[in-house]
């Protein structure tokens, strides 16, 4: 009877465990018709339109890479005069965080609405009384899935987007979260690389869209007024169409994005992205535009990394990838976590998205897809700037790491979904 019991109880833990992180959007091998797909200099409607995105045009974007993100937000939030609406995954105690509450509270008490929502585990290093300051000044705070015994099938889902959007006017997107780590040029194990845009024009309602979204759903109070959704006048010269993804969703539109986009090159695709973990697809579709006549470039992180469980699950698609005729690099001097992907020298994307199921599938994500060739210089030379501190990985040596790791590669990549 007892033994009976308890396997029924086994059994129902299992099933549950699985009912819970299970749980995630569709994200099925496509089928594409690499032919009939346009090239992205040609038509940008197209990867817009099949991700739920509108292309806008008349948006003035600016590249700001490392720690020169913050000052230039600090500036744009101290000349705020409506809103400030910032959304972070990561919230940790330290310099940086000082700096924002001080900022985030003065700007408060002058009477603009500040809505700050963080996620419940990304924030999980944060000063408890930094956040009561913000409260007390007046910021409407709002911490993102708090864990509850009665939403553990929702707390698998993290809102990993990064946002600020002030007065409607002025968006950004990053990779960064608030944590000194970010503070500094990429140069050692202690600052991190990293890249983000700022934007002017009418792609900026779609960003701010996109933290409504989350605000609402977890505050359930509906922002209007001044700032909230002015009209937008052309800034600058710049097509962009924003994405996003959310855990409700049918199908990942960040993964149809990635995919769609690789998928439309002519010429040559180059991916930087921290945690490389995805299905097995993705190596199939980079071999696939390799044959195709496309040169595919993939930087990631070398052995600084603070998921190397994440690294390891990746580490087991490198042969794939190599024998696929992939160019590898491992970024040498820090953690590599820009999230950025160059097609053509033409169109580019930035944003919060890592390419590892996690992403792909359960987190909230948002980034921005930008049709403009002096974006795309930039953020290639940037690339090519990287690669001076990089090595590149060759199928030879590969094949003669020792049975260990591959075995242990293997072992990590069987729960990559969960990473």
């Amino acid at each position: 009877m007892w033994n009976g019991l308890l396997a029924f109880l086994a059994g129902a833990l299992l099933a549950t465990a699985y009912f819970l992180l299970k749980n995630r959007r569709n994200t099925p091998y496509l089928h594409l018709d690499l032919d009939a797909l346009p090239a992205l200099g040609e038509d940008l409607q197209t990867l817009a339109g099949l991700t739920g995105g509108v292309v806008s045009e008349g948006n003035a974007c600016q590249i700001l890479q490392d720690g020169a993100l913050y000052p230039a937000m600090e500036a744009d939030i101290e000349a705020a005069r409506h809103c400030i609406h910032l959304e972070s995954f990561v919230w940790t105690a330290g310099v940086l965080e000082r700096r924002f509450v001080d900022l985030l509270c003065r700007k408060a008490r002058e009477g603009v609405k500040v809505r700050l929502l963080i996620d419940a585990m990304g924030s999980s290093g944060s000063d408890d009384k930094n956040l009561e300051r913000v409260a007390a000044a007046g910021v409407q705070l709002s911490i993102y899935c708090k864990p509850h015994w009665w939403n553990l099938r929702r707390f698998n889902h993290r809102t990993h987007r990064k946002l600020l959007i002030v007065d409607g006017l002025i968006g950004y997107t990053f990779g960064h979260g608030i944590a000194d780590q970010w503070l500094g040029r990429g140069e050692d194990e202690k600052h991190w690389r990293d890249t983000a845009v700022r934007v002017e024009g009418p792609a900026v309602q779609a960003l701010q869209s996109v933290f409504m979204e989350n605000w609402i759903e977890e505050s359930h109070c509906v922002p209007a007024g001044e700032g909230c959704f002015p009209k937008l006048d052309a800034k600058g010269n710049c097509e962009a169409h924003v994405v996003s993804s959310a855990s409700g969703d049918a199908v990942s539109s960040v993964a149809l994005l990635y995919t769609v986009a690789i998928a439309c090159a002519r010429r040559e695709v180059i991916i930087q992205n921290p945690y490389f973990a995805p299905d097995d697809g993705v190596c199939d579709l980079l071999a696939m535009m390799v044959k195709r006549g496309v040169a595919v470039h993939l930087m990631l992180p070398g052995a600084h990394t603070d998921s190397p469980f994440v690294r390891r699950a990746g580490c087991h698609l490198y042969g794939q990838l190599l024998e696929g005729g992939v160019r590898l690099y491992e970024f040498a001097p820090t953690l590599l976590h820009q999230k950025i992907v160059i097609v053509d020298e033409i169109w580019s994307h930035i944003g919060s998205t890592n390419f590892d199921a996690r992403s792909l599938s359960l987190n909230e994500e948002v980034g921005i897809g930008i049709r403009d060739e002096k974006i795309a210089r930039e953020l290639k030379a940037a690339y090519e700037n990287d690669l001076r501190r990089s090595r590149e990985l060759t199928l030879e040596a590969w094949r003669r790491r020792p049975w260990r790791s591959r075995a242990f590669d293997w072992i990590a990549y069987q729960v990559h979904d969960q990473l």
